[in-house]
């Protein structure tokens, strides 16, 4: 009985730590290749508008609730408050709001045929269309 406890108790982690990760990707094109939390952020307020090599990104956004949550505390940001931010740089004509997508698949879609391209996706779904620029844990 014990060790039936303990195999439950551990498949349970093992699910939820899955579950949990969120992965950055980019379209395979993308010259980066790493991200931190503050580019991060930057790019998803719109700061940053463009890759090093000067192309222009291309942001999408997840609906998916458990990979949005972790993504938007990760970057310190509210899903409100950063659609109020996109909303004002649009008036301002200082960048273009993401489009917001269903489930990851859909992200992954999009990013892989999209040149410049940026989403998150929870990391069980990624694939190698796309290029993983940070795992968030």
């Amino acid at each position: 009985m014990k060790n039936l406890l303990s195999g439950l108790i551990f498949f349970v982690l093992i699910v939820i730590s899955t579950q949990a990760q969120v992965s950055i990707i980019t379209n395979t094109s993308s010259p980066e290749m790493k991200l931190d939390g503050i580019k991060l952020s930057n790019i998803f307020s719109l700061v940053i508008t463009k890759w090093e090599n000067g192309n222009k990104i291309t942001l999408f956004d997840n609906s998916n609730g458990d990979a949005r949550t972790k993504f938007y505390n990760f970057i310190s940001k509210d899903p409100i408050t950063i659609k109020k931010e996109w909303l004002k740089k649009q008036l301002m004509g200082e960048g273009k709001a993401p489009e917001v997508l269903g489930s990851d698949s859909e992200v992954i879609s999009k990013v892989a045929s999209t040149p410049g391209a940026i989403g998150f996706v929870s990391s069980s779904s990624v694939n190698n269309t796309v290029k993983v620029l940070l795992e968030i844990k």
